[in-house]
């Protein structure tokens, strides 16, 4: 059986995700946050500072995640564009801080204090799909993996999805696509074997 295309599984991840109504986004991302924060994988504890994303119309809201992280006393930072640098950086996300569409309509804080990713100790991650190894395919804009390249190897790499995103076949990646440690869903959550391979 041939193997199905980064842009193949792209497509069918995003017709998908459309069809999730916005009380069932809203319920999985509160479930997720929990699950992170005081579940498993005990976020808070592990970390002094995250990098999180701020979502699209579509993806998983990561307000509930940054909400508890402050509440624990936790940095939290968020990519935003650098015009200078002509790239994504990560910026200190504060509690009241206003907030504006930035590159591809990404919202990101108005007043932007960078953040070094070394200095962040992990990275809640979006994704279209995930595999039981931690791979992760994004949108293919390469975000996060420019991020991720300046990172800490040592910082944890968590994807957040539905259940759904979840594949049993590994996906198609490339040398420079970074794999994530854990991924949590809905439904469970999965310590990835290879996730440093």
């Amino acid at each position: 059986m041939e193997q199905r295309t980064k842009d193949d599984i792209r497509c069918e991840m995003r017709d998908r995700r459309r069809e999730v109504s916005e009380e069932r986004r809203r319920y999985t991302a509160r479930k997720i946050a929990v699950e992170l924060v005081r579940g498993r994988i005990r976020l808070a504890e592990r970390a002094l500072r995250v990098g999180i994303y701020l979502s699209t119309k579509h993806e998983l809201p990561t307000h509930h995640i940054a909400r508890a992280l402050w509440e624990a006393g936790r940095g939290v930072c968020v990519p935003a564009w650098d015009s200078m640098l002509v790239r994504y950086q990560l910026c200190e996300l504060l509690p009241a801080m206003p907030l504006v569409p930035g590159m591809y309509g990404i919202r990101e804080p108005v007043e932007q204090l960078p953040v070094a990713a070394w200095d962040v100790d992990a990275f809640v991650l979006p994704g279209l799909a995930f595999d039981m190894r931690g791979g992760r395919l994004g949108y293919g804009k390469g975000i996060y993996d420019g991020v991720l390249a300046e990172a800490n190897p040592s910082a944890t790499k968590i994807g957040i999805c539905y259940d759904w995103q979840i594949l049993d076949e590994p996906l198609p990646l490339e040398p420079h696509d970074r794999r994530v440690d854990w991924v949590v869903s809905d439904k469970r959550v999965i310590h990835c074997k290879g996730a440093t391979a």
